[in-house]
């Protein structure tokens, strides 16, 4: 890969998919924002079928094949879109990768479907990982604006229990990766979130930013 892989992720509410946007509309010279949960095509099958043939997915499906068609969305963008991109120079910074996918599955699914995660171990290594480091309060705080803003319930997996749970995970499963991780103090007000993640692209991919200049 000629370009660079820069992951974000954390708890629901830790504030990636404002940072996303912050990024995706400041310019990044050679650089695509994107996440894992746009163009997942395997799973928009399923959400159509269910909207013309007037039946909900819970009452048939487990959550265990809505996971397998996930992965599978996940594993096809990769290659059809983000490892195009990447061979071609360009830098992607991707919200929600395969540690938050290895995180769900272990968490929410019966033991017996962690084979699963098994699957990505075919996609490429991140260049650096970004976690948002945020406590639980906070994040439940962000997660109830954002449903009286959008009018939507929380997920299941946004509950504080499960924010609690998924927390410690991301504790341990960090040490085990194979790739650089920096934390970020996601308590802090937005605009300083972005300052700190702005610093760490400006050393990790050169000319990211157009006020950069060769020295």
């Amino acid at each position: 890969m000629k370009g660079k892989l820069i992951i974000l992720f954390g708890i629901d509410g830790s504030g990636k998919t404002t940072i996303l946007k912050m990024l995706k509309n400041s310019g990044l010279n050679n650089t695509v924002c994107t996440s894992c949960l746009t163009n997942t095509i395997f799973e928009e099958e399923l959400y159509r079928a269910e909207r013309e043939l007037n039946f909900s997915r819970t009452d048939i499906f487990s959550h265990e094949f809505k996971h397998v068609l996930h992965i599978g969305s996940v594993i096809y963008n990769v290659y059809n879109i983000v490892l195009p991109l990447l061979d071609s120079g360009k830098n992607v910074i991707l919200d929600r990768y395969t540690i938050c996918i290895k995180l769900f599955t272990d968490l929410f699914l019966s033991p017996s479907c962690n084979c699963l995660s098994k699957a990505l171990e075919c996609l490429p290594t991140p260049d650096i990982g970004i976690y948002f480091d945020v406590n639980i309060e906070n994040a439940i705080h962000r997660i109830e604006k954002r449903c009286n803003r959008t009018g939507t319930l929380p997920h299941y997996s946004e509950s504080r229990e499960s924010l609690i749970r998924k927390k410690r995970g991301y504790e341990v499963m960090m040490s085990n990766e194979n790739y650089p991780i920096l934390k970020i103090d996601a308590n802090q007000s937005i605009n300083k979130v972005y300052a700190s993640i702005a610093g760490t692209l400006k050393e990790t991919c050169p000319y990211i930013y157009s006020d950069q200049i060769d020295i």
